[in-house]
């Protein structure tokens, strides 16, 4: 997102070198976006934004990055030291606004710390670095952070999985690196799985010992009450939402870096690669369940007693685009309530074809990372968003537009932020506070350049989604839905409001 100045001609060197510029309306979406492509390409991303503003704006993407582990770089225009002290217009402190939601902040004048800003960017976790540019800057770059180191007793790992009987493996986003190796050993197990849902395809969930997914909420809880053992496999806490780890089996934790929370708290931690840590989980191997992995989510879900209103029910939504879009269609998928049931049917069988912000949970993600998605991959992606996040990155509909996307954006319309809504107790603002005025989204994308239809019925979704699975742009469904559904699965998947 240009501003003028020196950071165009960042961008002009850039594509001299074969490095495409993608422009999108706003500096956060650009930040998002370019996560998503580092998740769905597995390598970096960067994004250029103006000084001031430009930065201010930009910060919610690179917290999104830090905290979802995604490899980025992001590069600010900035005014030289010299000239600050005679001119205060747009002038804030960069480096200290970026420190706390990266993992380097420099000022840098020439290209010699480029491949370290890199290295630290690609460094497990990996996570955002930010660059002040500052052409001619006469000063050099401070050394990069270190990384961490390996630890742990390998004998006592081995001798607590070697004892189980009834082991749980749980799989989180620091497995996503080694995810050939990851995803051959859990191949491999009849034993339950609970990927988080960054961790979400590394084991096919059409596989036997697929279980459901791990958010820390409740709906697990029976599973993971009877595991005499835990294996954690690239597992990180900032996945998890607020509470208690109430679980008495030991955790065995298989990671590239150390926990630095007391969440969980692993009996034995392996920091190290785990391409030579998962090996493992080998004795496992022998385990065979009496029964399948106990209730799997998607059986807890459609057993809910859901209230019979008129309208489409939220799940109806991804279980229908699920039957329409072909295998190795990548989805993402905003926060809020209707992720709950997104995240649990639209079932993946490879990592990467499902993307979300866990730690970091922001609204408006799905949009621009679905850009991001569709320019790594050239595959279908179809963005599963509320109507309150779609209204924070509402103008990337034009960017869809503009880049001819292969993007269908499900819009969830409740006129409510429901999740907030469903958590809201008396005293607490009332209807003023959680709802919105109707909008109908299929005209707005029109108006910016897609094809759109509004839907109320299974019939009309069913051949909306037909329609946008067969065309190669970009689609906006606005799907008018039951909001009165939410509070029955939030109290299955989270027993209750949290």
């Amino acid at each position: 997102m240009p501003g003028g100045g020196h950071n165009l001609d960042l961008i002009g060197a850039a594509e001299d070198a074969g490095i495409e510029f993608v422009l999108m309306r706003g500096e956060t979406a650009a930040a998002l976006a370019a996560a998503g492509y580092a998740e769905c390409s597995g390598r970096l991303g960067a994004c250029v934004v103006t000084r001031g503003p430009g930065a201010a704006s930009v910060v919610n993407g690179v917290g999104h990055a830090l905290l979802e582990r995604v490899p980025l770089v992001v590069v600010t225009d900035a005014i030289p030291p010299a000239e600050a002290a005679r001119n205060s217009h747009q002038l804030i402190d960069q480096g200290t606004l970026f420190a706390p939601v990266t993992k380097w902040s420099i000022r840098l004048g020439a290209a010699e710390a480029l491949p370290a800003a890199i290295e630290v960017a690609l460094r497990p976790p990996a996570g955002p670095v930010h660059i002040d540019f500052m052409p001619a800057l006469d000063e050099r770059p401070p050394a990069p952070p270190p990384g961490h180191a390996r630890g742990g007793d390998r004998g006592c790992a081995e001798a607590l999985i070697a004892g189980a009987r009834s082991p749980v493996v749980v799989v989180g986003v620091g497995a996503r690196r080694a995810a050939a190796a990851v995803s051959a050993a859990l191949a491999r197990l009849s034993c339950p799985v609970l990927p988080t849902y960054k961790a979400k395809g590394l084991l096919p969930e059409s596989s036997p010992a697929a279980a459901g997914l791990l958010t820390g909420a409740t709906i697990e809880a029976p599973l993971l009450r009877s595991a005499d053992v835990i294996v954690a496999v690239g597992f990180d806490p900032v996945e998890m939402i607020p509470g208690a780890w109430p679980y008495e089996a030991p955790v065995v934790s298989l990671a590239e870096w150390p926990t630095e929370s007391s969440y969980a708290t692993p009996a034995v931690e392996l920091v190290a690669p785990l391409e030579e840590t998962i090996g493992l989980l080998q004795p496992l191997e022998a385990i065979k369940p009496e029964c399948a992995p106990r209730e799997h989510l998607l059986a807890a879900l459609d057993a809910l007693d859901l209230p019979a209103n008129d309208g489409l029910a939220p799940h109806e939504l991804v279980r229908e685009a699920r039957t329409i879009f072909p295998p190795g269609t990548i989805a993402t998928v905003d926060s809020g309530a209707h992720m709950l049931v997104a995240m649990a049917y639209w079932l993946v069988e490879r990592p990467g074809e499902a993307l979300i912000s866990s730690g970091f949970a922001t609204m408006g993600f799905a949009l621009p990372g679905a850009v991001g998605a569709a320019l790594a991959t050239g595959r279908r992606v179809v963005c599963f968003t509320g109507d309150g996040g779609l209204g924070m990155a509402l103008a990337e509909l034009e960017t869809l537009a503009r880049l001819a996307l292969p993007v269908t954006v499900v819009v969830f319309d409740d006129a409510a932020l429901s999740l907030i809504e469903v958590k809201q107790g008396a005293g607490q603002g009332g209807e003023s506070a959680v709802r919105f005025a109707p909008i109908d989204f299929a005209a707005v994308g029109r108006g910016l350049g897609c094809e759109a239809a509004r839907v109320t019925t299974l019939e009309e979704l069913r051949a909306a989604l037909a329609n946008a699975a067969e065309a190669p742009g970009p689609h906006v469904i606005d799907a008018v839905v039951d909001a009165s559904r939410y509070r029955a699965v939030v109290d299955a998947v989270r027993g209750g409001s949290r």
